[in-house]
């Protein structure tokens, strides 16, 4: 037996002394309540014999109304039409969680209907051992993790009046990463937005990530509407997440990428200027390593043409409302895309471009779509932001930098999203979070060990599609210097390790044999590796070390397949030390 007493007003159980009238008492209780006669007022007495629970109606608004509070009534006085009382909490199990109070719904005897009124039932059963060891001394401070989980499990159960008032509470919490980090998982209840589960920490190749992979293909056939230029998120969250149970599809994808770009790189597109679907599709398709590769020269058409139409100041105009503009947003796009796909043949291309984009903030730190308009523009901000972290103007900017980001976290909407004018406010929102949440992972396009590294990868890339046993002997040979690079940047930019790209003699380099035993060596001394563990894919390293030396000294050949898995464990390797000693996304 208990009491649970349910108030509306969002602040009627924060006083010391609580009332409810005498009109509600006993709604919605079980006949056991009969006992108790407000005619006999020592009946009342009962009452605080038993457990009670202080409830706010679900779709109450405020700081509080999610916290019940458990414990004893005592001192019930009957004053005109009001029940007065005071309340004791329980002194260990003080506070619940109202989900967690309604999750045992059905064996309390809490119908849906009264979870909406203010009342004081009396209930028939015992409250569970398992409800009271959810129950606390303190009560849950709601931070915005905590009530985005909520969020996101109301929106799951579809209980909508339990959505509207958790929204309402969402919108009390200020601006921020953490909110908008928090929200994703809501996001995916209702649409299965391929780029946001990596921001979340889906790894492919797990359950967790199989489920995605479901979720996306589900949507892929049910929904009418997907955007135009699906195929590119598709075809990349296949390439990542996929298993060769998806080849068919992930083939499908890839060709329906291929025809957007001959689309724009035709005869036909060569009247008009195109720039800033060119520059979206090449940079979708940069983040996709299926379509890079695959897509290698339709790549380099577009990258080419973009070339071509650049101006001497650095930007690029665009056809917009039947009027050449000067496109910010096309020239971001563009610029990423060359930072992402490009090697040091378009430095000066991107450097120029970088220069004149740093000079085109407006006074609150956003950047304009086109230079004629002067509103503020989401999507140019956040790629132009980009631009500039990945540029080897990076030193210089910060007061640039901080502006564009603080202007973009302004733009965050109540409920943690981002909204554009031209695409879906999951897209978008996917976007200024991925640049947001990952700016310490872009490469800034400085010359030196790390940039070389992963532009000796790319080349050995491109050299293995090109195919023919000369093309596969130089891939090899490049493959073994980015991973070479790759080292010599690590020790440069990790103090803490001791290490030194050169020998005692300060001329000569260690070479990859001697580096990969010198950093297996710092890392157990620093705790990172413990024996008898070694270098993460050192052994598939050192074969292909060995299949360089073979090539070089004794013009050996080495085999497709051969080539493809030194590759694959070359990027393993980097990707996997680049993120967790560098913190950086090193082959993009």
């Amino acid at each position: 037996m208990f009491n649970l007493l349910v108030a509306g007003s969002p602040t009627w159980w924060e006083t010391s002394r609580f009332s409810i009238g005498v009109d509600r008492f006993k709604e919605h209780s079980d006949p056991i309540a009969a006992q108790v006669d407000l005619d006999r007022p020592e009946t009342l007495a009962i009452l605080e014999q038993i457990p009670t629970l202080l409830m706010y109606e679900v779709g109450a608004n405020g700081q509080h109304v999610r916290t019940v509070r458990h414990g004893r009534v005592h001192n019930i006085t009957r004053v005109g039409r009001e029940l007065d009382f005071e309340f004791l909490l329980d002194a260990d199990r003080s506070y619940l969680d109202r989900s967690d109070v309604l999750r045992f719904s059905s064996e309390l005897g809490i119908a849906p209907f009264e979870q909406h009124r203010t009342h004081w039932a009396i209930k028939a059963a015992s409250l569970p051992a398992q409800l009271l060891d959810l129950a606390r001394s303190e009560p849950v401070r709601r931070t915005v993790k905590i009530v985005a989980g909520d969020y996101t499990a109301a929106i799951r159960d579809k209980q909508q009046a339990e959505v509207r008032a958790l929204r309402l509470e969402l919108e009390q919490f200020p601006q921020s990463l953490e909110k908008a980090l928090a929200l994703i998982p809501s996001r995916l209840a209702r649409t299965a937005t391929p780029e946001h589960y990596p921001i979340i920490g889906v790894e492919p190749k797990t359950s967790e990530g199989r489920n995605a992979l479901l979720a996306v293909m589900a949507r892929e056939l049910q929904d009418e509407e997907l955007p135009d230029t699906w195929c590119f998120s598709l075809a990349w969250f296949l390439d990542v997440y996929g298993s060769p149970t998806e080849g068919h599809q992930l083939e499908a994808a890839v060709r329906q990428c291929a025809s957007h770009m001959i689309a724009l790189g035709g005869a036909d597109a060569d009247q008009v200027l195109l720039i800033e679907k060119i520059g979206f599709v090449l940079w979708r398709s940069a983040r996709s390593p299926a379509l890079v590769g695959r897509l290698r020269r339709e790549i380099a058409m577009l990258m080419d043409r973009l070339l071509s139409l650049q101006t001497i100041g650095g930007w690029w105009a665009d056809e917009h409302d039947d009027q050449t503009l000067t496109t910010i947003r096309g020239t971001a796009l563009a610029v990423v895309s060359l930072q992402r796909l490009g090697d040091d043949r378009y430095h000066d291309a991107i450097k120029k471009a970088c220069q004149w984009l740093a000079t085109q903030g407006l006074s609150n730190g956003a950047l304009p779509r086109f230079c004629e308009y002067g509103t503020p523009d989401l999507i140019a901000t956040t790629l132009a932001m980009e631009a500039l972290r990945r540029s080897d103007l990076l030193a210089d900017l910060p007061h640039v930098l901080d502006a564009g980001d603080g202007w973009l976290m302004s733009m965050q909407t109540d409920d943690g999203h981002w909204e554009s004018q031209d695409w879906t406010p999951d897209f978008t929102t996917s976007v200024v979070l991925d640049y947001l949440a990952r700016q310490s992972e872009m490469l800034s396009q400085v010359d030196g060990f790390l940039l070389m590294a992963r532009d000796f990868f790319r080349k050995a890339e491109e050299l293995r599609i090109e195919g023919g046993a000369n093309n596969r002997r130089l891939a090899a040979i490049s493959t073994v210097h980015a991973v070479e690079m790759f080292l010599y940047g690590l020790f440069e930019r990790r103090d803490d390790l001791g290490l030194s790209a050169f020998k005692e003699n300060g001329q000569e380099t260690l070479g990859p044999r001697e580096a990969l035993r010198v950093l297996q060596d710092a890392l157990v001394r620093i705790g990172v590796i413990a024996p008898p563990r070694t270098l993460f894919r050192r052994d598939k390293l050192s074969s292909l070390i060995g299949r360089r030396d073979g090539i070089i000294h004794r013009a050996f050949e080495i085999s497709e397949a051969e080539l493809m898995d030194g590759i694959r464990h070359s990027r393993a390797f980097i990707n996997e030390y680049s993120k967790s000693l560098l913190k950086l996304d090193l082959l993009q």
